[in-house]
């Protein structure tokens, strides 16, 4: 157990060395600032100060860290970072540090230490629950969705108050009734309404509405067909005949969505999480625009149009020059 923590931090401790958060003492230019106090190990021309020894250490969860406590297991903890300090020390000596692909990894570490330095030292680093709830309240209809209805329809026309209003709802009486002594309802009623509705926008659709909520069908057709649509329980359903204004209608229910709503303490950390997003983002786009406006940038138009992305490939991204050995 204890070869397999040993093993573990060994490879914990790799990534944060390599990307230069060790600031063990090198000796050379490129290598990291290092922590000023005692020295615990010298590890040939590499010291490791009780500073860097203790950040290492309280790296560690605090169940991991109350096994250290005698002298011989710091000793043990301590022998991970010589052991990698030791692997550092010799990838130096073979000139791993002037590795195109060691400093390509550089660049992209000082490139998100420079994007996270300069996200979170802005006014608005964190997003806070006003800011958060005053977005729930903007886009309510993302976390509340009422329930919906889909139907269909048979209109005949007749305003309330016309001579055709009593014939049309003597004819909707008379077409509900053979509609249900069809063979199929469903098959029935969008003959029906192909023959006789007089709603031109959806009588070539058989009748379909769409799916509705109450509101949006109280707004096309009033509260009373709203309120019929919504009474309809069971898909296939056929309603009595309703009317309204504008005439009288059959309704069938073809489908139903069941509401849902998410309160504000359901969806916060989701809130949080998105606009803080997006502030990033915004403030990583401020500072890019901000260093173009400062630093000359010119496109070789020509060089570029000579670039190929078909051609291109592993192979000949990775072949060894002349001379130089294939790495395995």
């Amino acid at each position: 157990m204890v070869r397999q923590f040993r093993w573990v931090g060994t490879a914990s401790l790799a990534v944060s060395l390599t990307l230069g958060a060790s600031g063990c003492e090198r000796g050379k230019p490129a290598s990291p600032q290092k922590s000023e106090g005692p020295v615990v190990a010298v590890v040939g021309d590499g010291n490791i100060t009780q500073q860097e020894f203790e950040a290492k250490l309280a790296e560690q969860p605090s169940f991991v860290r109350t096994r250290y406590a005698s002298q011989e297991k710091k000793k043990e903890f301590l022998d991970n970072l010589v052991r990698f300090e030791l692997l550092v020390q010799e990838a130096r000596r073979r000139g791993l540090d002037s590795d195109p692909e060691v400093l390509a990894m550089l660049e992209k570490v000082m490139v998100q230490r420079l994007v996270k330095a300069h996200t979170e030292s802005s006014e608005d680093a964190t997003v806070g629950e006003e800011r958060a709830r005053a977005y729930y309240e903007a886009n309510l209809a993302e976390f509340v969705k009422p329930a919906r209805v889909r139907v269909s329809q048979l209109l005949l026309k007749a305003p309330r108050g016309s001579p055709e209003r009593a014939k049309a709802l003597a004819q909707a009486t008379r077409l509900s009734a053979e509609i249900q002594r069809g063979g199929s309802v469903q098959l029935s009623f969008d003959a029906a309404v192909r023959t006789h509705s007089q709603d031109t926008t959806t009588q070539a659709q058989g009748g379909d509405l769409g799916f509705r909520t109450r509101d949006e069908l109280s707004a096309t057709g009033g509260d009373t067909l709203a309120d019929a649509a919504f009474t309809l329980k069971a898909v296939g359903q056929l309603s009595s005949p309703i009317e309204t204004d504008v005439g009288i209608h059959l309704l069938m229910l073809q489908a139903r969505q069941v509401g849902s709503e998410q309160k504000f303490d359901q969806v916060k950390g989701r809130i949080v999480q998105r606009l803080d997003s997006e502030r990033r983002a915004k403030a990583l786009d401020t500072l890019v625009q901000s260093l173009r406006d400062k630093t000359k940038v010119e496109i070789k138009e020509d060089v570029l149009a000579g670039v190929n992305p078909e051609a291109l490939g592993t192979s000949s991204l990775t072949a060894p020059k002349e001379g130089e050995a294939r790495r395995p």
